[in-house]
């Protein structure tokens, strides 16, 4: 009797699981599809139609997936379906905790950034990850370990080569950056203190990088009439230190060397020709940007600001200091022409910014010749420092250097406060303007060799094994963007614009941007070397 009733039990039993699991439905097989798009995947193959299939940070399944279900579903019909794209230089380490949205990046299809760039960077590389890492951030960051940030911790702005002890510190510096995660040593040779190393200097610490892995990414060391050696003082730390070279926001800005690219640009493929593994990347526009002071001679800036202060109080220095100033305005930093010079920020008097140097030096009461632009720069810049717009470049050279098959799309932006100060359009508009300008407007590159220098390529240069190309397994940083529509929407006087076209944005299989709107969300993470 009892084996009966355990038996009936039993019966009901199955009975109740088989009518649950019929009439339970099923959960969604995955956590986000995108159908119907026009997929680019990054690797520079030709485009094709497919489906994406997302569960939670990484791509699952490429394919026919219209019969497939998921917690949310995005319709791509008419757009591009990208990788996100990787900005090989950025300069948001000087501002990340107070802007940690970087909605001016996730706004153009950028995922993830590599700081430290130009010499600069925090020195302590832990510390800084771990405040990121608690605070968030919303696309992923990766940096480099700054050669002048390290020389500065060590000498200060000393104009001297390091003794034998300075270079050891600096060499244990830079490798506890490595071993904190970072992907290499970037130098910024024009600025304080790195324009006074000399170059088996940053041998020394290039070849503590290179045993660990890293690359070596440089602002060289002039980018205007001595080009040509800065870039083989370049290549030539690369082949000594047998590491992989980055030369960055790759240009020609003098005016008496416009249309040279040919002649840069020759030189590496000397060196790739060799078997050295040289690159570069490049920002889509005919100006820069940097420092104000940059109009003045390095040697007279070099320690403390009251030493810069007191060379400009005694008179013979002083006209020492002008008279190299007046050469550099009359040469690559303006042409000789005081309006190609555009003040972007300057704290002590914000009154000048958006003004051409040529209105700031009448604002000062003086004509606009650049024998008085010298003079105002020096007096403007006693009291404190600015950053500045060059109009130094010409787009012969642009697309040229854009198109060569070693060329990556970088901004050398920054996390810009929306509204605040007159800054560069490239912290709006770099990935856009490519797009939409070069590709649709021009066909300079093809979609998919765009594409290839925003995502896959860059990824590949610092060793990104999971994110660039859109592939099952990848981590899901992925764009979405109508190239009809794609743009960067600021001009010179209004930078301040948004970049439209991309409607949404994903960073780690999460929406960052989503119907053209930024969500809260802050799914980006602290990238480290080998992690």
């Amino acid at each position: 009797m009892r084996a009966f009733l355990r038996q009936g039990v039993l019966f009901l039993a199955l009975v109740f699981a088989s009518s649950c699991a019929t009439t339970q439905p099923a959960g969604p097989a995955y956590d986000l599809l995108i159908l119907n798009g026009r997929v680019v995947d990054g690797s520079g193959a030709p485009a094709y139609d497919g489906d994406i299939a997302v569960s939670g940070d990484t791509i699952v399944k490429i394919g026919d997936l219209a019969a497939a279900s998921a917690s949310r579903v995005i319709d791509a019909r008419g757009s591009i379906v990208a990788p996100g794209f990787v900005d090989l230089h950025n300069h948001a380490d000087r501002n990340i905790k107070a802007s940690p949205a970087m909605e001016n990046y996730l706004r153009q299809g950028v995922t993830t950034i590599l700081t430290g760039n130009c010499g600069n960077s925090p020195v302590h590389l832990a510390d800084h990850f771990e405040t990121i890492e608690d605070s968030g951030i919303a696309l992923n960051l990766a940096t480099l370990i700054g050669h002048n940030a390290v020389r500065r911790e060590v000498m200060g702005n000393e104009n001297r080569a390091p003794t034998a002890d300075e270079q050891d510190r600096m060499d244990a510096l830079v490798q506890a950056a490595m071993d904190d995660g970072a992907f290499g040593m970037s130098t910024g040779l024009i600025y304080l203190p790195g324009t006074y190393s000399e170059t088996d200097e940053v041998v020394s610490l290039a070849r503590v990088v290179a045993a660990e892995g890293g690359i070596y990414a440089s602002h060289i060391r002039n980018e205007f009439d001595l080009i040509v050696d800065a870039i083989n003082e370049a290549i030539n730390i690369g082949r000594k230190a047998e590491l992989p070279v980055q030369i960055s926001h790759f240009k020609v800005a003098d005016n008496k060397m416009w249309g040279d690219s040919t002649i840069t640009l020759g030189l590496v493929e000397a060196a790739r020709e060799e078997g050295l593994d040289v690159s570069i990347d490049q920002y889509p526009y005919t100006a820069g940007s940097t420092g104000l002071v940059n109009v003045l001679p390095s040697w007279a800036r070099a320690g403390t600001h009251e030493e810069f202060q007191a060379r400009l109080d005694d008179p013979q220095t002083r006209a020492r200091i002008k008279a190299d100033t007046i050469d550099k305005l009359n040469g690559a930093r303006a042409a000789g022409d005081l309006t190609r010079i555009t003040i972007a920020s300057f704290p002590n008097h914000p009154e000048y910014a958006g003004k051409s140097m040529a209105e700031v030096t009448v604002m000062n009461g003086r004509e606009p010749t650049i024998e008085n632009g010298a003079e105002v720069a020096m007096e403007i810049l006693y009291d404190g420092g600015g950053s500045a717009i060059y109009h130094m470049m010409v787009e012969e050279d642009v697309r040229r250097i854009m198109q060569a098959p070693f060329t990556s799309i970088a901004s050398d932006g920054s996390a810009v406060p929306f509204g605040k100060n007159v800054p560069h359009l490239r912290n709006y508009g770099t990935f856009p303007r490519v797009l939409g300008k070069y590709v649709r407007d021009e066909g300079i590159l093809s979609l998919e060799e765009a594409i290839h220098k925003m995502s896959g390529m860059p990824a590949d240069r610092i060793n990104l094994k999971t994110r660039g190309i859109l592939r099952e397994g990848m981590t899901a940083d992925i764009n979405i963007f109508d190239l009809e529509a794609v743009a960067d929407n600021g001009d010179w006087a209004n930078p301040h614009q948004y970049a439209r076209g991309f409607s949404h944005v994903i960073v780690g299989g999460v929406l960052v941007i989503a119907d053209e709107s930024r969500t809260d969300a802050f799914p980006g993470r602290v990238l480290k070397r080998g992690m």
